[in-house]
């Protein structure tokens, strides 16, 4: 598997589909990402001296709020997690962000996946109003003895941070593996996530692997998870979780 080459082909696909128009004192910039309602994601971006300013119009909280979505203790907590996970504030209804000029594509990036799982919240299970797909993981994982760090970030070799759920560290017998939630299995989460194991892993150790929960209580796209497979990822459905082989594949022995 040529990695350069198709890391290549995908930097130029993001090329060719992101767009931006003036808009005010705002540029905005309509990314090929989808949200749960199959919009595309757009952010605005203005300069002042030599810091870049970011928001999404209130559009991502707005559209949860719209669609039913309760922001109940738990999902408020929740999304304070990933604010601070990705560097992002909350203005009222608004995300925000800023970063010097010489940070620009680096908090682009980051302000766009934080978008993405604030957006993944509506995918949460009705039945679900205290828990969420990463507690779940969690309180599993330490049912299992699996011993992990949560919410840790790496640096590609394209110099971007990417941020993973999980990382179970490396054992006698087992490589580091470094683990992502998947709550809403679609093609943009994907994207997103092979993306970040594409440039992370040629820097990480060798034998480094992905593992990849796939929420599959929601309804898992069409080749998500093959396309995970044929990158070499390992997959675990949530419903799976407790089988022999997933157990040793999260287990340090």
């Amino acid at each position: 598997m040529d990695i350069q080459k198709l890391m290549d082909e995908y930097a130029t696909w993001l090329r060719k589909e992101i767009t931006f128009e003036k808009v005010g004192e705002y540029y905005e910039i309509t990314t090929p990402y989808l949200d749960s309602a199959n919009d595309y994601l757009q952010i605005y971006v203005r300069q002042d001296g030599d810091e870049f300013y970011f928001s999404d119009d209130s559009a991502t909280i707005h559209n949860l709020k719209m669609r039913g979505f309760q922001f109940t203790p738990a999902r408020k907590e929740h999304l304070q997690r990933i604010l601070n996970q990705y560097g992002v504030k909350l203005n009222g209804d608004e995300l925000i962000a800023k970063a010097p000029a010489n940070s620009f594509a680096q908090k682009k990036h980051l302000f766009i996946q934080a978008m993405l799982r604030i957006d993944d919240m509506f995918t949460i299970s009705k039945s679900k109003v205290a828990s969420l797909f990463l507690d779940d993981i969690q309180a599993f994982f330490d049912a299992k003895e699996i011993y992990y760090s949560d919410n840790v970030q790496f640096t590609g070799i394209s110099g971007f941070a990417h941020n993973y759920d999980f990382l179970l560290q490396r054992s006698r017998t087992k490589p580091e593996r470094l683990c992502q939630a998947v709550n809403n299995p679609n093609k943009s989460s994907m994207g997103n996530i092979l993306f970040a194991w594409n440039d992370t892993k040629p820097a990480r150790k060798n034998g480094s692997q992905l593992i990849v929960i796939l929420n599959d209580q929601n309804n898992i796209a069409k080749g998500v998870e093959d396309a995970f497979l044929n990158y070499d990822a390992k997959v675990i459905k949530w419903s799976e979780r407790d089988s022999a082989s997933n157990l040793a594949l999260l287990s340090a022995s």
